[in-house]
């Protein structure tokens, strides 16, 4: 079987959930191949995800001229590749690519992995909101299946696009449970990874700092990433120390020497980072949104708060309860390891594969 997979959002954990699939499926025995983009985020070693059995193909769809250019390129690779299944990361690539194969590949089945679907955003008006659900209309055109990481994304992609099948399949993160301990040091670190941009809530998560640190100074506060210079400041103002942009074998060194992982995203799909945060032993502070909602159990497996002064007092309470955080990391472990598991997400994408191949 052929496999295309097109993908304009390359890197965190688009990125990572990409690889995963693409890689299984090499070992499969499929042909597959990546059509990607860079971005400024993306690792400068992006072939390294992938298996050097993999075609990966570099079609820019970054700027505005990018993604208009990028059409007829990408037509023009399907039809030479002649794909059984077309799979579209991202809401970027899943517009351009299912525009780009109008009219083609007739008996080739497509599907599209928003990773978070553009209308869920929460910095948008009521406008931009609509244009977006019209965007997905448009390109809609050309038939192809949603799969929604979350239950969350699920209900809003077939509230707002009820004429296209939409499956859910959870995210997954590959790492060796078997490694699993609980946070058991005496120090009080609290991390996050992503980009500093709105949808991570820097703000939020500066203002959670200092309020933290006014009770309790011993407190470290740790993010992974990088982005927008006014939120970098603003972090660092705030207490905040940002390590910026690591290979994933440091970022997980960072996450097994922290003690609490806290999330102040806006919106997600659903979030591998938490995942990750949870196979390292960390127990979750997150805020109440779409994806953080999906993954924790608030009061079983972490804690889900309405406001910066509930996650301040929750951040303290944590970090000198640590019974409590390893009671809460070790329930959130034992859910994970099958629900979150890569064997259990590779069946389901399987599935829906060979329904459609047969």
């Amino acid at each position: 079987m052929k496999v295309i997979h097109i993908v304009e959002a390359s890197a965190t954990g688009t990125l990572s959930m990409l690889a995963l699939l693409a890689n299984a499926q090499i070992a499969q025995k499929n042909n597959v191949e990546v059509i990607y983009s860079y971005r400024p985020e993306t690792p400068v070693d992006i072939k390294s995800f992938f298996s050097p059995e993999i075609i990966l193909t570099n079609i820019q769809m970054y700027s505005a001229s990018e993604k208009l250019k990028s059409l007829k390129k990408i037509r023009s690779r399907l039809d030479i590749s002649g794909p059984d299944i077309v799979i579209m990361h991202s809401s970027f690539a899943g517009f351009l690519g299912r525009l780009s194969s109008i009219g083609i590949l007739q008996k080739a089945k497509f599907f599209y992995i928003p990773h978070c679907i553009s209308f869920m955003r929460k910095d948008i008006g009521f406008l931009k909101h609509y244009l977006f659900v019209l965007f997905e209309w448009f390109a809609a055109i050309k038939k192809a299946d949603y799969i929604a990481c979350s239950e969350s994304e699920r209900s809003a992609i077939s509230k707002y696009i009820p004429f296209r099948n939409c499956h859910l399949v959870e995210n997954a993160v590959a790492i060796n449970t078997a490694d699993f301990t609980p946070n058991k040091r005496t120090t009080k670190t609290v991390i996050t990874v992503g980009q500093i941009r709105p949808q991570k809530g820097p703000e939020d998560f500066s203002a959670i700092a200092k309020k933290a640190l006014a009770i309790d100074s011993e407190i470290k506060f740790l993010w992974v990433g990088d982005g927008e210079p006014q939120y970098k400041k603003l972090l660092e103002q705030s207490g905040v120390t940002v390590l910026g942009w690591m290979q994933k074998d440091n970022v997980l060194k960072s996450l097994h020497s922290a003690d609490i992982y806290l999330s102040s995203a806006k919106w997600e799909g659903m979030p591998v980072s938490l995942i990750e945060a949870i196979y390292s032993g960390l127990p979750l502070i997150a805020s109440k949104c779409a994806g953080n909602i999906d993954v924790i159990v608030n009061g079983s497996t972490g804690w889900i708060y309405n406001s910066v002064n509930e996650a301040a007092l929750k951040v303290v309470e944590v970090a000198n309860d640590k019974h409590m955080a390893n009671t809460v990391a070790e329930s959130a472990f034992d859910l994970a390891k099958e629900r979150f598991s890569t064997q259990r997400y590779l069946s389901d994408m399987n599935k829906l594969m060979l329904s459609y191949s047969q």
